[in-house]
């Protein structure tokens, strides 16, 4: 007895963790049987943020406890599927997993109305991943981005483009058949494993390919489908190798980490360290938090602005404003626009939001994940078999690159063979986290957001000349 009452869950004793986890049953019991009153019992921040960190702070202590697969990432997979399960089954309202969708984690549209609930998405998400990438990218070493960039993107872009001619083979050695609303445009199993397959798993992520695709140039392809249609069809074969990358990442620690392949969490075969503020950042202060998160918060409207602008004038460039956010932190670290202090600002600030949300996030996500769709993924063995063979492949791939390019092996496959896929950022977090290198996550990032529109218009311009012509 006296055992169980020192254990605690994220710092907290045992007996009041469960005392708020009853409180959180409640709300949501309430919700279920009278979803009249959703509107009182729900805070557009306060009551999604307590859900997500009842949840995931629980799955995180079941997952980290299992020996053995709490290396592999348990947690973090804990905290994708069993919120999906739960609200496929009912137990949780499928009200409050819209709420999540539609007001927690998605962006403010011009509909009055989105699926009937009113226009004020905050898009929690994004708001977490703006801080975290900050602050991972100003705590890098100068001298490693700038050299690491050049042969980083490059290889990355080759990795991708082996992938998709090796996984597309696959497809065609299977007789891939593409989903029925895109039957019109069908082509061959070659070329339909390489647009409805590939180009969901490595288009720049679910805002800028899956939605960018939905409402563009697929919506023009395909008149008669509706964007949302068309998302459901696009979206499984991501979903499945976000949570597949979790997988694969915790495997690769186990077999690697204390190799020769390994550099320790240094992805460069040199000198430098990844962090080179370590023994500069000063103690913790509330004041240090608040500069930084203005700091972040400046340079996220700064991105905003910049990719209005551009996206006005080339109808082309309509990409995430992440993408201008990252190359407006890439060169204030290259070139060292803001002080060192400031800089050691928005690192706490990225630090501080890494370790407090990362779990709640996914828990959120995986509220929001369609849990029929990932069953679909699975019994789907064609779509399963491609998805884990272009995840596979690129690892393979990577570790065969990564010395030609100075890179560790484990560390690149990380960041250029599963990171070069569209996993999203809380997949990024994910990824990282499960390694234990979060000190390579700008190199993800820079994966994801600016390898991936690279993708995005490859991918446009190719479709429209081969499907559309």
């Amino acid at each position: 007895m006296h055992e169980k009452k020192n254990i605690k869950i994220w710092g907290i004793n045992i007996f009041m963790f469960i005392f708020f986890i009853i409180t959180m049953i409640i709300n949501v019991f309430y919700i279920y049987k009278k979803p009249n009153l959703i509107f009182k019992l729900w805070h557009p921040l306060l009551t999604p943020l307590f859900i997500c960190m009842a949840i995931g702070f629980s799955l995180n202590f079941i997952g980290k406890n299992v020996p053995v697969l709490n290396k592999l990432g348990l947690s973090f997979l804990l905290c994708i599927i069993v919120p999906s399960f739960l609200v496929h089954k009912g137990f949780i309202p499928r009200q409050v997993a819209n709420f999540f969708d539609k007001l927690f984690f998605n962006k403010v549209t011009n509909d009055r109305l989105v699926d009937g609930l009113p226009n004020v998405g905050i898009n929690f998400a994004q708001f977490f991943i703006t801080i975290v990438i900050s602050g991972s990218i100003l705590s890098v070493n100068r001298e490693l981005l700038k050299k690491s960039l050049l042969k980083f993107i490059p290889l990355t872009l080759i990795v991708i483009f082996s992938s998709i001619i090796l996984t597309s083979f696959v497809g065609f050695l299977l007789n891939y058949q593409c989903p029925s609303i895109f039957a019109q445009h069908s082509k061959n199993s070659l070329l339909d494993s390489i647009f409805y397959i590939c180009l969901p798993l490595t288009n720049g992520g679910t805002n800028l390919g899956i939605n960018g695709f939905s409402n563009g140039i697929f919506k023009e392809a395909f008149p008669l489908t509706t964007a949302s249609e068309i998302r459901s069809y696009l979206l499984p074969p991501l979903l499945l190798a976000r949570i597949l990358s979790i997988m694969f990442a915790g495997a690769l620690y186990l077999l690697f980490d204390k190799t020769k392949f390994s550099g320790k969490g240094n992805l460069t075969k040199n000198t430098f360290s990844i962090n080179n503020n370590l023994k500069s950042i000063p103690s913790l202060e509330y004041k240090n938090i608040g500069t930084g998160l203005f700091i972040i918060l400046g340079f996220y409207s700064l991105g905003v602005i910049i990719d209005l602008l551009i996206s006005s004038e080339i109808v082309i460039l309509q990409l995430d404003a992440m993408v201008y956010v990252i190359i407006i932190l890439l060169m204030v670290k290259i070139f060292n626009l803001i002080s060192i202090k400031n800089q050691l600002c928005v690192e706490q600030t990225g630090k501080l939001m890494s370790t407090i949300f990362t779990i709640p996030v996914l828990a959120g996500l995986g509220l929001t994940t369609n849990f029929q769709k990932l069953l679909e993924c699975v019994t789907d063995y064609k779509m399963l078999f491609m998805v884990v063979f272009a995840l596979l492949i690129s690892i393979f791939i990577t570790f065969m690159l990564a010395k030609i390019f100075g890179f560790y092996e484990f560390e690149a496959s990380l960041v250029s063979g599963i990171s070069g896929y569209s996993i999203g950022g809380t997949g990024n977090v994910g990824v990282m986290s499960v390694s234990h290198r979060e000190d390579l996550l700008p190199f993800s990032m820079i994966a994801t957001r600016i390898v991936g529109p690279i993708m995005f218009v490859i991918y446009t311009i190719s479709f429209r000349i081969i499907y559309m012509s």
